[in-house]
């Protein structure tokens, strides 16, 4: 008999949104700014990082650590909405409304989210602690039809520095699926805590 409640197959991506990592604390914990979407989302895709490396005793495997740095990643939009050219990317614009890019200054970490649909449940996700290369600039000429240019970026996630989180996931029907796109990112409630 089949599980109705699980999803069998997941697809598309939808609703990206991204919180700008204004600064953190001597712990390590991140002060987010205000939430923006990025539409024209069309793929991203995130590569697991790490190694596991035997260590090697009574003529075997004795131990195997894991380690987790977190994911290498790509996102791949129609174009870049101009916050995230200038909270993120720190391309600065001028006041005839001419945007720069500045060899010197380096981007700001980020947080993203984002939704991809399932045959039962949509799924959200959000990483905490991100960093993107600038995306490289491309476009053909205009033929019989119309082929849309696209910005590919790509980034890493890392392990946030207060507390090792990388990522978080919640699915339709969670509580905290509904909260996902608040004024800062979801942070982890502890099931033993005393509600109020």
């Amino acid at each position: 008999m089949s599980d109705k409640t699980t999803n069998k197959i997941t697809f598309g991506l939808s609703n990206v949104h991204i919180w700008p990592i204004t600064s953190t604390d001597d712990t390590g914990k991140p002060t987010y700014g205000m939430v923006f979407a990025q539409p024209g989302a069309t793929e991203m895709s995130f590569d697991a990082e790490g190694s596991s490396d035997p260590f090697y005793a009574d003529d075997g495997i004795y131990y195997r650590p894991v380690s987790n740095t977190g994911y290498s990643g790509k996102l791949t939009v129609a174009d870049l909405v101009s916050a995230f050219r200038t909270q993120i990317l720190k391309e600065i614009v001028d006041k005839n409304g001419a945007i720069f890019e500045n060899a010197d200054v380096q981007p700001s970490e980020f947080a993203i989210a984002f939704e991809i649909k399932g045959d039962v449940k949509k799924r959200r996700f959000l990483f905490y602690r991100c960093l993107a290369t600038r995306p490289g600039i491309s476009s053909s000429t205009k033929e019989d039809k119309i082929d849309p240019n696209k910005s590919e970026l790509d980034f890493s996630a890392s392990p946030r520095i207060d507390n090792g989180y990388v990522k978080v996931t919640a699915e339709e029907g969670d509580t905290a699926y509904s909260d996902w796109y608040g004024t800062a990112p979801y942070e982890y409630v502890d099931p033993n805590a005393a509600t109020s």
